[in-house]
């Protein structure tokens, strides 16, 4: 089967990877809201349980020159394919 036939069972893309192994890996990721594009996905930071992440570090605004923090309680969907991650709208950034 040819690898880019969307049916690859090597393309984690395609696989039954679930929420929480995105957000692990979800570095890069364009982060939008059902209604505008707030920025990528810089950094994630985890808090007490080392392996589960809870805050996603997004690079926002005109050039990028603006750091949020944003609550992976407010992520409603990831596609992996598209390198894409939807928010609750809208979003409730963080202190930094």
């Amino acid at each position: 089967m040819p690898p880019d036939s969307g049916l690859d069972p090597n393309n984690p893309t395609r696989s039954s990877f679930g929420r929480e192994y995105w957000l692990r890996r979800c570095d890069g990721f364009l982060i939008e809201t059902p209604t505008k594009r707030i920025g990528t996905v810089i950094g994630i930071r985890y808090g007490e349980a080392i392996n589960e992440p809870e805050i996603l570090e997004v690079r926002a605004g005109l050039f990028g020159r603006t750091r949020l923090l944003i609550s992976i309680e407010d992520v409603t969907s990831i596609d992996p394919e598209q390198r894409r991650i939807t928010l609750a709208d809208p979003p409730r950034p963080l202190p930094t």
